[in-house]
């Protein structure tokens, strides 16, 4: 039975910190070859993190059956046992005893910017990698293959387009790292392309294409924009190309936006295993993300299935009255 959501990505370790000005304000737009700069950091707190952890728990709070697949490191048990206690599947997690497991360090200002680095370690490991068996694969409704190493994830790419199980490919900070070769195979391959506003640009620079012919080559091109909200272009019935905005949930406190934008492509993932239209699905991730943003780092936010529904009819209306079906193109 295809009931099963797959996630490729990091697992860190993050080390969440402020800065408590604006990095604007320190940027001379006009000097950025000549770029030396340095922030005073605040706060430092280390949380459970990584792309497809993230991606992973909130999938985990909505109920879904999610397989998390990475790399992680010698000193992976306390994340390993956070993990277990949250209902995420460990069997695709590779493990190198030799190495460090993945470290982010995320400095965030007083506009809700940030800037990040990061140190792969573990993820590096090929030979740590799970081999996707024939059985698994045909348990698989949905994947998602978030940032990772990108030889992997166009590994990875290659055998779901083989194997006809539908992937979104979310580029996120490693799109500058992708050849252009395996840039374009990724989006032949896909089913959906999902990014931010920033990376779809980028994306689009390195391939010398507008936004336009980027969306056209995907059945599903998500766009989010922080407090903009996302915008999806899908097919409709007769196979025209549809926009559609989607307003972001509104939180009730906005603590610290780092992870929201993993906690939407749960919420977008959740939708469409249910068969909801690709409007009501991008709904759901807006849901998921106010809930990030109301508390600190990436995995902290919880809520129940009932809480969950309440919030989003409070920000769309209706639930039973959204459209279901992926062709629908729309509520």
């Amino acid at each position: 039975m295809k009931d099963r959501i797959f996630v490729s990505g990091s697992i860190a370790y993050d080390y969440i910190m402020q800065y408590m000005g604006e990095f604007k304000n320190a940027l001379l737009k006009d000097h950025l070859d000549d770029l030396n700069v340095s922030f005073s950091a605040h706060n430092k707190r280390r949380h459970f993190g990584g792309c497809g952890g993230n991606i992973a728990y909130s999938l985990a709070l909505l109920k879904e059956n999610v397989d998390l697949y990475g790399i992680a490191g010698k000193e992976f048990e306390e994340y390993k046992k956070w993990f277990i206690d949250n209902g995420i599947n460990l069997d695709l997690i590779g493990l190198d005893k030799d190495k460090f497991t993945a470290t982010c360090y995320i400095l965030t200002d007083q506009a809700q910017k940030q800037i990040t680095t990061f140190c792969p370690e573990a993820m590096e490991s090929d030979d740590a990698a799970i081999e996707l068996t024939d059985e698994y694969l045909q348990t698989v409704k949905f994947a998602l293959l978030s940032p990772d190493i990108c030889r992997r994830t166009a590994k990875l790419g290659g055998i779901f387009k083989e194997a006809g199980v539908p992937y979104f490919f979310d580029p996120g900070q490693m799109t500058a790292e992708y050849t252009v070769k395996e840039l374009k195979e990724l989006l032949e391959n896909a089913y959906g392309f999902i990014a931010n506003s920033y990376e779809v640009k980028l994306t689009c620079e390195i391939l010398h294409i507008s936004r336009e012919e980027l969306a056209s080559q995907v059945e599903m091109f998500i766009e989010t924009m922080g407090e903009r909200g996302s915008s999806i272009i899908i097919k409709n019935q007769n196979g025209e190309r549809k926009e559609i905005h989607i307003s972001r949930a509104i939180p009730t406190q906005a603590i610290d936006p780092t992870g929201c934008g993993d906690a939407f492509r749960s919420g977008v993932l959740s939708g469409l295993r249910q068969g909801f239209s690709p409007e009501k699905a991008c709904k759901m991730g807006a849901v998921v993300a106010a809930y990030s943003i109301e508390t600190e780092a990436t995995q902290l936010h919880k809520f129940t299935l009932d809480e969950f529904w309440a919030r989003y009819e409070e920000n769309f209306g209706n639930a039973a009255n959204d459209n279901f079906g992926i062709s629908e193109g729309g509520d």
